[in-house]
C-alpha cells in the first residue's frame, strides 16, 4: 500500500467509526436495538452509493462492496474455527 492509499485507508477507518458511533447513539436515544440499527443504516447508505455510481462503474463498486462484505465473514470463520465452524469457500478465492 503507498502512502496515498495509507492516508486514505486511515480517512476512511476514522470516518467509519465516528459515523458508527454517531448511528448508535441516535439508536440508543430512541430505544431501538443498537447493531440491528447500524446494519439498517448500513444497507441504505449501500445501497445510495450504489444508486450513486455511473453505469459504467456500478460493477467495480457493487464487486468491491461484495469482497469487503466476503472478507469481514472470512475472518469471522478464521476466529470461530475453535467452534468447529466450516471453512467458507469463498474465503479461499
Amino acid at each position: 500500500m503507498n502512502q496515498e492509499e495509507q492516508l486514505i485507508s486511515t480517512l476512511v477507518a476514522t470516518c467509519a467509526k465516528e459515523v458508527s458511533s454517531y448511528i448508535l447513539s441516535y439508536a440508543k436515544n430512541a430505544d431501538l436495538e443498537s447493531t440491528s440499527f447500524l446494519v439498517n443504516v448500513a444497507t441504505v447508505l449501500v445501497s445510495s452509493a450504489l444508486s450513486a455510481q455511473p453505469n459504467e462503474q456500478l460493477l467495480a463498486a457493487s464487486r468491491h462492496i461484495q469482497q469487503s462484505l466476503r472478507l469481514v465473514h472470512c475472518l469471522q470463520d478464521e476466529n470461530n474455527k475453535s467452534d468447529n465452524y466450516h471453512d467458507s469457500p469463498e474465503c479461499f478465492d
